[in-house]
């Protein structure tokens, strides 16, 4: 029988830079809040280092964000690659401008359809 290879599970802080952006949070500010040194941000930031526990749960009520906001589940050793796991009701986000460019094009798809439907008898 062959043996099992091992897998080996990290949790990476992959949206904290973002999320930290959008709190208008410096990696000074925020190193602050949570009593640690300020290399561990970017360390987490950049994914050399993965927040334990206790520092995830910290950081999402900092943020004010979920466990698949702000992390990222790998399972590294699965068939000799990497597996990144989603939730399975993750919606994307569109970004601010991205909701906006969306509400102009309604906005302006409505407006024809209305310029467009006239009264019966109407004459044009």
């Amino acid at each position: 029988m062959a043996s099992a290879a091992a897998v080996d599970i990290r949790i990476r802080a992959t949206h904290l830079a973002e999320w930290r952006r959008a709190q208008r949070l410096t990696q000074r500010e925020l190193a602050r809040r949570l009593d640690v040194s300020q290399n561990y941000i970017p360390a987490m930031e950049g994914g050399s280092r993965d927040p334990g526990p206790e520092m995830r749960a910290r950081l999402m009520a900092i943020l004010g964000v979920g466990f698949f906001d702000l992390f990222e589940v790998i399972l590294v050793g699965v068939a000799d690659d990497e597996l990144h796991l989603v939730p399975a009701a993750a919606t994307p986000v569109a970004s601010a401008g991205m909701q906006t460019a969306v509400r102009g094009m309604q906005t302006a798809n409505q407006s024809e359809t209305d310029a467009s439907i006239k009264p019966r008898g109407a004459s044009g």
